[in-house]
């Protein structure tokens, strides 16, 4: 038997996001869409399901457990819209000190 868990509140946030395949020395730039303490929906990207990435953004708000200000994930794609909007899954964050 295959347990569903309740996804995690999503908070409309059409604030700026700085993504870059993990590895890759260049970032590009987009927009968050929406966010929750487990992921982000941003675009548009060319990224596809399956892809690992690191983004940076600066909350304005609390989303969840995450505090505002500037945080860097490390996460996966986990879905892509026909929009080219990508919805990755964060792995692991951190609050940057001082920026």
């Amino acid at each position: 038997m295959r347990v569903v868990l309740p996804r995690a509140k999503r908070m409309p946030l059409l604030i700026p996001i700085t993504y870059r395949r993990a590895g890759e020395e260049h970032w590009l730039q987009s927009r968050v869409l929406n966010m929750s303490d487990s992921g982000v929906l941003f675009g548009p990207t060319n990224l596809e399901p399956g892809t690992s990435v690191e983004v940076i953004f600066s909350a304005p708000i609390q989303v969840g457990s995450m505090a505002p200000g500037q945080t860097i994930c490390v996460g996966e794609v986990v879905r892509t819209t026909e929009l080219g909007a990508a919805g990755a899954r964060f792995e692991e964050c951190r609050f940057l000190l001082g920026a």
